[in-house]
């Protein structure tokens, strides 16, 4: 099972923010909807269950903190038997629906056990994102996070 990551905005505990995870740099558009709190309160958006195409159960959007702990577990703590039920490989060049431990920083999860990533496969600097839904395997459901951040953002704000 995933590690649990509180959800919360933690840029403030006398750190400099952090612009980049494990050498991933994480877009400006993220990096300011963390600041601003707008990211964290994504977990309430209307529209995650039509974004991810599947009904969220207790979503979180990561801080960067709980972001750099994800990807440290991800890249560094799980083993490769575990890997492979999160349709993950140490390869830095994966088939389609599987995703690289070297080239992904998660952001976020819908609920236990279906977390969505930035995916750097295609881009070092401009990541897509992925989501590990019920089904597996990963799928892309944003060319971007800039584009996932105007997609959960509802109509009328």
């Amino acid at each position: 099972m995933l590690p649990e990551s509180d959800g919360e905005l933690r840029v403030n505990e006398g750190l400099v923010p952090h612009e980049a995870i494990l050498g991933m740099p994480l877009p400006a558009c993220l990096v300011e909807a963390i600041k601003d709190r707008r990211w964290v309160g994504l977990a309430d958006s209307p529209e995650l269950g039509r974004v991810f195409g599947e009904i969220p159960v207790r979503p979180g959007f990561h801080s960067i903190s709980g972001m750099t702990g994800m990807a440290k577990w991800w890249r560094e703590e799980l083993d490769e038997e575990n890997l492979r039920c999160y349709f993950g490989t140490s390869d830095e060049y994966v088939k389609p629906g599987y995703m690289s431990r070297l080239k992904t920083v998660f952001i976020g999860t819908l609920g236990p056990d279906l977390p969505f990533v930035l995916d750097y496969r295609a881009s070092p600097v401009a990541p897509s994102v992925a989501f590990l839904g019920e089904e597996g395997p990963w799928r892309k459901i944003s060319e971007s996070v800039c584009d996932l951040l105007l997609a959960l953002r509802p109509a009328n704000r």
